[in-house]
């Protein structure tokens, strides 16, 4: 059995309790099994004993959004993302070979990687997430009793969840975002048989009437709702359904990327503002919010200054990239926050992120990353007592 004491740390726990200070932090094999002030938690012997003096243990990032790609390249990205604290990752358009690579990750064959959420997308004809090639796992299918048969073959194929769209969106030319893809009871449908499979919804929605459509239909996550209304925040927060916004397609930082297509850039820009205006008040409302980028590796940390930037503290973004986004994965009763009996997903940071929350984007802070109790990036030695 393996051990590990983090000592001498600043823990922020994920669950949006104050830091504790002088704390340690105990992990036998893929779990935390104590974290609490030095004076009350004792290093176990044999234990590979950390000193964590001068540094922050916080929760791994969530990101809820990624396109990973296929074939060989989620490897590298998931590979990378580690790297740079981001612990779990949902691929949102997950190729076949999708569920075959997290059987691997999850059996330690294939190293050094995030965790692997596979989601499948189930499309409307023409719609925003139509059917483009074969490497994509998901299908078109347009009616209710259709969309059903789509959802039972993705869980078939071994979906961790549904990717569907409600509206439009910024990538292809000929689309608008103002388009409704799916109908309502086409959604319905959708939802009704994703949870009949025990599987969640993330639903692609930037503009009315999709955003209510979506709420209506129960979609557990809303991903970003760049447009979203004041009729929609208001049935988002009578809802409890998680808002995943997904700044970071909006930020300067992508739109001015210069190998985008002129038509996406400038759909991104002109979203910039009503995004990061409609943020603030769905925090100042109290809807949940997930951290999700719909970019790559270690684009997680941006987008929790962009939450910042939107009026929340850094400890609340904190709160929202690990316990918050783990809730709206419906994986909080195993990851998300630092206490005893979760899997051991941490990072261990050079500096304090509640005074400076950029500091997480710096890979030069990440001292140590640690998944399922394994450190496959640790620039501090641990020591065995």
């Amino acid at each position: 059995m393996t051990a590990y004491a983090i000592t001498n740390a600043r823990i922020i726990d994920g669950t949006g309790a104050e830091p504790q200070t002088d704390a340690t932090l105990v992990v036998r094999d893929e779990q935390i099994e104590a974290v609490g002030p030095a004076s009350q938690i004792a290093v176990p012997n044999g234990a590979r004993e950390i000193d964590a003096s001068g540094m922050t243990v916080i929760p791994g990032i969530i990101d809820a959004h990624m396109h990973a790609g296929f074939g060989f390249a989620p490897i590298r990205k998931l590979q990378d993302s580690l790297a740079r604290g981001v612990t779990t990752v949902a691929n949102v358009n997950g190729g076949p070979e999708a569920p075959r690579l997290r059987e691997a990750i999850e059996a330690d064959l294939v190293r050094g990687c995030a965790r692997y959420l596979c989601g499948a997308v189930v499309g409307c004809t023409y719609g925003h997430l139509h059917r483009e090639d074969d490497n994509v796992a998901g299908v078109d299918a347009d009616g209710p009793w259709e969309v059903r048969r789509a959802v039972r073959q993705m869980v078939q194929a071994g979906a961790d969840f549904i990717k569907t769209a409600a509206s439009g969106g910024f990538q292809w030319a000929a689309e608008s975002l103002t388009w409704r893809n799916y109908t309502q009871e086409e959604l319905d449908a959708l939802v009704d048989e994703a949870h009949a499979w025990h599987r969640r919804v993330s639903v692609h929605a930037h503009t009315q009437p999709g955003i209510n459509n979506a709420i209506m239909a129960g979609c557990d996550m809303i991903h970003h709702a760049s447009y979203i209304d004041e009729e929609g925040l208001e049935r988002l927060a009578a809802s409890g359904l998680h808002l995943v916004p997904t700044l970071y397609i909006t930020s300067e930082r992508s739109y001015s990327r210069e190998w985008l297509p002129r038509h996406i850039a400038e759909r991104m820009e002109a979203a910039s503002a009503p995004h990061r205006r409609n943020v603030r008040l769905a925090h100042e409302m109290g809807i949940p919010i997930a951290v999700g980028t719909d970019g790559g590796a270690g684009d997680a940390m941006f987008e929790l200054q962009e939450l910042v930037a939107c009026g929340m503290t850094p400890m609340e973004a904190i709160v929202a990239g690990t316990r918050v986004t783990a809730e709206a994965l419906g994986l909080d009763d195993e990851i998300g926050t630092l206490v005893p009996g979760k899997r051991a997903d941490l990072v261990i940071v050079d500096g304090d992120p509640l005074a400076e929350i950029g500091i997480l984007e710096d890979p030069d802070a990440i001292a140590l990353v640690m998944r399922d109790g394994r450190t496959p990036l640790a620039s501090v030695e641990p020591t065995v007592r």
